[in-house]
């Protein structure tokens, strides 16, 4: 079993919304599974809508009427968010092998905006497909602020080691160990949708 690729950590150029082209869509939809039940009136315009709020930065309220209702492109983007394809397109718009669609690639600002967006409906594997894609902007929070699972348990193992009792002169090494543990477990109130 091969491990799975990882790329540097890299920032991703910022762009101006602009309504996805003939050729953009068409290389879009071509991801978008069929859904069971009714389909969207019209699949593209929630896609400009879903894009156009990420790369805004703004509340979904301030969706301009054009581009249909704010509560449908948002339900919308938690449903791609649940069904694996916010993954998917993370992939497509990355330097992964399996990616890397010429026009997909003009996407990529958009498409890190919408998976940031929708961090909260994500899996932790999720997230951490967008770390090892290197897609930094795709990510909540700076790396530094993310929780370090494998350092807490070496932490805990160390503090039951130091811990024995009616030893108190050890209790400025468990407060290093205490600070050292909510370090561990990371900044999650530092992750935002937007910056």
């Amino acid at each position: 079993m091969h491990p799975p690729l990882r790329f540097p950590l890299r920032r991703t150029r910022p762009q101006p919304w602009a309504p996805l082209t003939d050729a953009e869509w068409e290389a879009l939809a071509a991801l978008i599974p069929r859904q069971r039940g009714r389909p969207p009136a019209d699949r593209r315009r929630t896609f400009d809508a879903i894009f156009w709020v990420a790369c805004s930065r703004g509340p979904w309220r301030e969706l301009p009427a054009e581009l249909g209702r704010a509560d449908t492109a948002h339900r919308a983007l938690r449903r791609y968010a649940a069904s694996g394809l916010l993954e998917r397109l993370l992939i497509a718009v990355s330097r992964h092998p399996l990616g890397g669609d010429p026009i997909l690639l003009n996407l990529e600002w958009r498409v890190v905006r919408a998976f940031r967006r929708a961090w909260r409906q994500l899996s932790g594997a999720a997230l951490g497909l967008a770390r090892r894609l290197g897609l930094e902007s795709a990510l909540p929070a700076p790396v530094d602020d993310w929780p370090r699972p494998d350092l807490s348990e070496l932490i805990l193992h160390v503090s039951r080691i130091t811990m024995i009792p009616g030893q108190l002169h050890r209790f400025t090494a468990w407060r290093g160990i205490r600070k050292l543990l909510i370090l561990a477990k990371g900044r999650v109130d530092r992750f935002r949708t937007t910056e």
